[in-house]
């Protein structure tokens, strides 16, 4: 069964153009211009999908109401017709434009799910120090009786309804983690270089593990791994150093410049 899930299948082809760019940009130049792209692809499939001459003969009404709105000085009885209108011709500018900005935010989807692996977590080198935690319905609580083959693995303290917890070495080669009773479970490296390694889900169906998905009578359930992540910016905060803070930035400025330059209702 394929990894891929509905959501993956134009990654294949933005991972084709992205090896391409790094060939001759760096990482955080890739993403911005996957981010410039995703913002003038909004905008355009916007423009093109919303009926632009019926929000342009709304917009005049809906001014025109509103400054009564803001002029009227009388009864409170009279000024109920004019919240009335107000609503209706606000109603009537959100029905013709939220079907198309759905639609719109179809291309940012698709980059999303394939920039969350692209620009996400990477492996760490050999030997550097990883937090791993393993969870299971049916794990054996004492985490002595679990053995991390082919790395140096110290466990954490975890309480009884938390994952099992260990701070490893990162292997050069490969570790297994064998249960109490000798199985392999898990082994490290993963097939990529995501966080989490878990059983298939139904939503898989729609986003895919790029590392695949553990055997349904594991006895583990997932696998969660600090892996380190690609910092786009060298200064700010955590949060801001990051490849989704980057990339919306973009899109967000590409996508109104657009809007003025296209004068996209």
């Amino acid at each position: 069964m394929s990894d891929l899930g509905i959501l993956d299948w134009p990654g294949i082809l933005f991972g084709l153009v992205n090896d391409v760019l790094l060939l001759i940009l760096p990482l955080p130049v890739t993403l911005v211009f996957w981010a410039a792209l995703s913002g003038w692809a909004t905008m355009w499939v916007y423009r093109a999908t919303s009926n632009q001459d019926k929000l342009a003969a709304l917009k005049p009404q809906v001014k025109a109401v509103q400054d009564k709105l803001k002029r009227y000085d009388g009864e409170f009885s009279g000024l109920i017709p004019l919240i009335k209108e107000n609503f209706r011709l606000s109603g009537r500018h959100i029905g013709l434009a939220i079907g198309p900005a759905l639609i719109a935010g179809i291309p940012v989807l698709f980059v999303l799910v394939w920039g969350s692996n692209e620009f996400g977590a990477y492996f760490p080198e050999a030997g550097k120090r990883v937090n791993v935690e393993v969870s299971s319905d049916s794990i054996e609580r004492d985490a002595d009786n679990w053995r991390w083959i082919g790395t140096d693995a110290r466990s954490l303290p975890s309480a009884v309804d938390e994952p099992l917890r260990w701070r490893l070495e990162w292997p050069a080669a490969s570790a297994t983690l064998e249960t109490a009773a000798g199985e392999a479970a898990v082994e490290l490296p993963t097939e990529a270089p995501t966080p989490v390694l878990h059983k298939r889900q139904w939503w898989n169906l729609l986003i895919g593990n790029p590392a695949g998905y553990l055997a349904d009578d594991n006895p583990v359930e997932s696998i969660r791994m600090g892996l380190p992540s690609h910092e786009i910016l060298p200064v700010g905060p955590g949060w801001t150093r990051g490849w989704l803070f980057t990339y919306f930035v973009v899109v967000i400025v590409v996508s109104l410049g657009f809007k003025f330059y296209w004068k996209v209702h």
